[in-house]
């Protein structure tokens, strides 16, 4: 348990390095980024955020975080591993969710294929806008099981009869292209001004174990909290010995352990 004061958490910094190798045909064997934080959850935010923009294909991500100099986080994986990782951590819990990852690939030609007929067809600018006085907001929410980022997408303004039949199109673009069962649903907000089409991506199987982990280690912390030590000690032996392999995959560890999480 921490017992450090407010003011010398405040003071703390919090160092950030995010890496991966280098895709084929770069200079470079290995990407990285790095950054200092004076919060957990800033820190959280960057680390999800910046191995989000280094997944290439067949790369092995991994972010480091050091506390005050002495190593705190080594975490492995894909950015939803990482980012379920982090999640599982109370300090940067909170960041998670606020990190940007971008939106899916098919969505981006989803919304070539609809998007730039109708602006020629509408007579509208490349960039999709209209005068404020007249235009109605078009976004595309991307959602994804928590405790992974949700990503936004916006398109600008449009005139209202474009922007309903941009929503309306774009999702079923979308439906089509992300082969989910599930379709994409439209959410006009008159008083908002604006058109919401949601819609949830596909995760892999590696990520959707993270999330399992994460839920299943969620529900251990609740139910140990909830257990009598003494009248319930076989089933809290159990249950803390499983929590102690799941959390083995997001546990901070030492400056000198060697061990990388994952």
């Amino acid at each position: 348990m921490n017992t450090s004061s407010p003011a010398a958490r405040r003071s703390r910094t919090i160092d950030v390095l995010v890496t991966s190798p280098a895709p084929i045909g770069y200079d470079d064997t290995c990407l990285s980024t790095e950054g200092r934080f004076a919060t957990p959850s800033a820190a959280a935010r960057f680390a999800v955020t910046h191995a989000a923009a280094l997944d290439f294909d067949s790369t092995d991500i991994t972010v480091t975080i050091t506390v005050d100099g002495a190593g705190d986080v080594c975490v492995s994986g894909t950015p939803g591993e990482i980012a379920c990782a982090l999640a599982a951590i109370q300090a940067y819990s909170a960041g998670v969710r606020t990190a940007r990852m971008p939106a899916p690939g098919y969505l981006r030609a989803a919304l070539d294929e609809v998007a730039l007929p109708i602006q020629w067809q509408g007579g509208v600018g490349p960039d999709g806008r209209v005068s404020a006085e007249v235009g109605v907001d078009v976004r595309v929410l991307s959602t994804r099981p928590d405790p992974l980022p949700n990503s936004t997408l916006l398109l600008g303004q449009w005139a209202p009869d474009l922007a309903h039949r941009l929503a309306h199109d774009l999702a079923r673009s979308i439906t089509e292209r992300s082969g989910q069962r599930t379709p994409a649903t439209v959410t006009h907000l008159p008083d908002q001004g604006r058109y919401e089409i949601t819609h949830p991506v596909p995760i892999s199987g590696t990520d959707a174990a993270a999330v399992a982990r994460y839920i299943r280690i969620t529900q251990l912390r609740a139910n140990l909290a909830a257990l009598d030590p003494v009248a319930d000690a076989d089933c809290a032996v159990g249950a803390a010995a499983e929590l102690h392999v799941l959390e083995s995959y997001s546990r901070h560890v030492s400056s000198t352990d060697d061990r990388t999480v994952r």
